[in-house]
């Protein structure tokens, strides 16, 4: 028989939930359904079960949450928050050797949290109600990564805690040139749908939720939970499982998602295309076309810019990078996504969307770090006349 004090795992277990959803119970950080509270209330009196210090600290930091303004657009998203540790070099080194580094920086990064920042950094006047659904330990850089997302407008919604009870970590290399590699721990949210248990309020102002690729598979069947109370749902196709990038799976993905965005190198690779840019533009089109989708489809071309596919076709919008001096590139097409969708989210055009979009990613890859360079509405604004211009020549 198991001896000393119970943990919020044995109340999970005795529940049949994951430990994230006896977390949102305890701390009411995310609506938990009635049956699933009831099992959990009866496993906690069974087992005489006490929160931990930590357990009973997250209502704080749920509480100082940041106060969106009545009637602002809703966007959920769910992922990964890692803390990355970024190293400057003159060039990747070979294997054996031995390199200094210009500096090792800790920022904050991870897919989910960098598309959630660069939504928020936009700004007025296309301010958000932002949450994010993600795992965070107890550890010194959990409340550090707290206190960050806090301080750039992003709310936390504490899901689970991470397998280590720690964030994940990865080692970003950046070389003179901006091109970077990550090393990465194993990310390991997509274990689970961080999503099922949580009571989904109808959309009473325009509300999408955001898939970090990574959670695609696990949250299939809440996607029609979240159609059916009125939300819309994108994906960014980053850590899509081997599973999805087919071009069947793939076409059914883009039948269930109104907006997705998906970098060239990704197609490519899911339709098996080889051939030059412009080609495997045309290529693209003429598969989309032939594919029933949802909704519309974002092709991220790193420093060429992005095209979009409209869901009922005709002519595509595509939209030039803004010509910058490439410091670290990590994170740019998260960036691009987020501010994408804070525009979408206020209605505005695919065409406006995008190229917003455009130039507040290619000013992210002008500082270290994912979320180094986060750009502002104002100062997208100010810079379109440059991208408009660049686009009539292009026509």
């Amino acid at each position: 028989m198991k001896k000393g004090r119970p943990t919020i795992a044995d109340v999970a277990r005795a529940a049949r939930v994951s430990v994230g959803t006896v977390s949102n119970f305890l701390n009411g950080t995310v609506p938990v359904k009635t049956e699933t509270a009831d099992r959990i209330q009866a496993a906690i009196q069974k087992l005489a079960y006490r929160p931990s210090v930590f357990a009973r600290s997250l209502p704080m930091m749920s509480a100082k949450t940041v106060q969106a303004k009545e009637g602002n657009p809703r966007l959920l998203v769910v992922g990964h928050i890692c803390l990355d540790y970024l190293c400057r070099v003159p060039v990747l080194p070979h294997r054996d050797d031995r390199v200094a580094a210009e500096h090792i920086n800790k920022a904050l990064g991870g897919p989910a949290a960098n598309l959630a920042v660069a939504a928020a950094g936009v700004g007025a006047p296309y301010e958000l109600q932002i949450d994010l659904a993600t795992a965070i330990g107890d550890d010194g850089d959990s409340e550090w990564a707290l206190a960050e997302l806090l301080a750039r407008n992003v709310n936390v919604l504490p899901i689970r805690r991470p397998i280590k009870n720690r964030l994940p970590r990865a080692i970003v290399i950046i070389e003179a040139n901006g091109s970077r590699t990550i090393i990465h721990e194993t990310f390991e949210l997509s274990e689970i749908d961080l999503t099922e248990n949580m009571e989904i309020a109808p959309a009473n102002v325009r509300s999408c939720v955001h898939i970090e690729g990574f959670h695609y598979e696990r949250m299939i069947p809440s996607i029609a939970r979240f159609h059916a109370a009125g939300w819309k749902v994108s994906l960014h196709t980053a850590g899509l499982p081997a599973g999805s990038r087919t071009p069947a799976a793939f076409a059914d993905l883009i039948g269930q998602v109104d907006l997705t965005f998906i970098n060239d190198e990704t197609f490519r690779e899911v339709f098996d295309i080889r051939t030059p840019l412009a080609s495997m533009l045309d290529e693209a089109e003429h598969i989309l076309k032939r594919i029933k989708t949802r909704g519309d489809v974002v092709l991220t071309l790193g420093e060429f810019g992005a095209v979009v596919f409209k869901k009922g076709g005709g002519t595509t919008i595509e939209v030039p990078a803004l010509p910058v001096t490439r410091v670290d590139a990590t994170g740019a097409g998260d960036a691009f996504a987020g501010i994408f969708l804070s525009l979408w989210l206020h209605g505005k055009s695919l065409a406006e969307a995008a190229r917003h979009a455009a130039i507040g990613a290619s000013l992210t890859t002008t500082a270290e770090g994912a979320q180094g360079r986060p750009a502002s509405a104002d100062e997208i604004e100010a810079l379109l006349p440059s991208i408009e211009a660049k686009t009539a020549v292009q026509m």
